[in-house]
């Protein structure tokens, strides 16, 4: 037992080098290629300064980190496992007894390890970073602060039955009072009334706008009716209100519990969409993809010998290639309703899994 402990500190020690090693190569290449620039033209272009342009982009690390530790994750197990057989340690593990499964156990927890790593950087410190830099941008473009408010605001509301009730469109939203409102209303049986504001305040549960005209059309799109109002009170839309409060950041941008309570919120009013779903179960899947490589990645490095050393770097680099295609693809499908939500999140670890299971199961027989 002693031994075993023993065998699982030593192969858990000889993945921290590799890992930072390609943590470290793949964030430079893919923040090089995407932020590069976007320095340029911050410094070039906008007259930022060059330590505030590099602080802009230095908070964009932790979101490219998050996506390039299963990389770091996968070329450490391949590169430590590769080693293990090109000296032939595993063969002797082996033959004192110890199942291929067992010796699986290490890279295992470390897989899991970096997954609880992952998930905390993406929960709690890329959202913050994230809108820290929108801040800083918006600083140095144009000297002045990101405003507090919301523009171009967009809430759909439907019926139970999933139809389209009501459109709210808000140019800007200050915290206090709206402008530019336009209301879209299918309500009515055969009619479209649409409401235009030049601005309004919440107040008592309703919105109170001013300054503004109602349009009445017909089904087949004539204006029947145009009324001209000073004052026009519109109750019954605290959901749209609670959105209009809620979503002050992209939902990409929001950790878990916003995010939860943001969908909460478009599930009242029946205009949850597809692409919000797909950014919640991504806040899980995304973190365990770290687990999901390391179980893949070991029996690659298996693949290596010393006649074929590049052989299991080839598979590693088509494993992540497919992951990223089945993630971009599986997005895509998720968002546009064509795939379930869960299953959109979940597949690139689904598949890249059940390839490590099998690659696993024929190395350990």
């Amino acid at each position: 037992m002693i031994g075993i402990k023993l065998l699982d500190r030593y192969i858990a020690n000889e993945f921290w080098q590799p890992l930072l090693f390609g943590i470290g190569i793949v964030t430079g290449v893919w923040f090089g290629a995407d932020q590069l620039k976007t320095i340029f033209n911050l410094i070039m272009k906008s007259g930022v300064p060059l330590n505030l342009a590099f602080m802009i982009i230095g908070l964009h690390l932790p979101e490219i980190i998050v996506m390039t530790i299963p990389i770091g994750v996968l070329l450490g197990t391949l590169l430590v496992f590769n080693r293990l057989s090109g000296d032939s340690e595993i063969i002797a593990i082996r033959t004192s007894g110890i199942s291929f499964y067992r010796i699986m156990l290490a890279p295992l927890l470390f897989g899991l390890l970096t997954s609880f790593a992952s998930f905390g950087i993406n929960e709690y410190v890329v959202p913050l970073a994230n809108r820290t830099s929108k801040k800083l941008e918006f600083l140095a473009l144009y000297k002045s602060e990101l405003p507090t408010g919301q523009a171009n605001f967009t809430y759909m509301e439907r019926g139970k039955d999933l139809a389209l009730n009501r459109v709210y469109f808000i140019g800007f939203y200050d915290g206090k009072k709206i402008y530019n409102v336009i209301i879209l209303d299918f309500t009515r049986n055969k009619l479209v009334q649409i409401i235009s504001a030049a601005k309004g305040l919440w107040t008592h549960g309703e919105w109170v706008l001013e300054q503004g005209r109602t349009y009445v059309l017909a089904g087949d799109s004539d204006i029947t009716r145009i009324l001209k109002f000073d004052k026009l009170v519109i109750p019954g839309i605290q959901n749209a209100q609670k959105a209009l409060d809620t979503q002050k950041v992209p939902p990409k941008d929001m950790s878990i519990s916003e995010l939860s309570a943001y969908m909460d919120l478009m599930k009242q009013s029946n205009s949850l969409g597809n692409d919000i779903m797909v950014r919640y179960y991504q806040k899980f899947s995304q973190p365990l993809a770290c687990l999901i490589v390391a179980l893949a990645g070991a029996p690659l490095g298996l693949l290596a010998r010393r006649s074929r050393s590049n052989l299991g770097l080839v598979y590693s680099a088509v494993i992540v290639f497919l992951y990223y295609v089945l993630q971009s693809s599986s997005g895509a499908l998720g968002d546009s309703g064509r795939l379930p939500a869960i299953v959109a999140a979940w597949l690139p670890n689904i598949v890249i899994g059940a390839l490590g299971v099998i690659i696993l199961y024929f190395k350990a027989k």
